[in-house]
């Protein structure tokens, strides 16, 4: 990615490394380089689209608009309130850590021993 940044060989990037962490490390890669970036992502559970929500929001390469869609595909997210999305625009918590709780009963129910 630095490579394809430094020789300008991109104009946008689909960003989706293994954490957050990586995540917002390659953003500030790419902004250097003056390349927006978006977040891809999976058909994954509430806690971990709220981790791309706020990864985003940390990064400030990250002016795309992010597929965090698997809220959209699931039965139950796993989350205690769902992820509050207006106007298009996942809105991010100002509650402690990721801003989120886990619905325990929701957990239990979807358990498989």
């Amino acid at each position: 990615m630095f490579d394809a940044c430094a020789k300008g060989a991109v104009d946008m990037l689909n960003i989706s490394p293994g954490s957050m962490v990586q995540f917002v490390k390659q953003c500030h890669i790419a902004e250097q380089a003056g390349v927006p970036v978006w977040h891809g992502s999976g058909v994954d559970l509430g806690i971990t689209d709220m981790s791309y929500v706020q990864a985003c929001a940390a990064a400030p390469a990250a002016t795309l608009p992010s597929d965090i869609i698997g809220n959209f595909f699931r039965e139950d997210d796993l989350l205690a309130e769902p992820i509050r999305i207006e106007n298009g625009y996942a809105l991010v918590p100002a509650k402690p850590g990721l801003g989120v709780e886990l619905d325990e009963a929701a957990v239990k129910k979807y358990s498989v021993a």
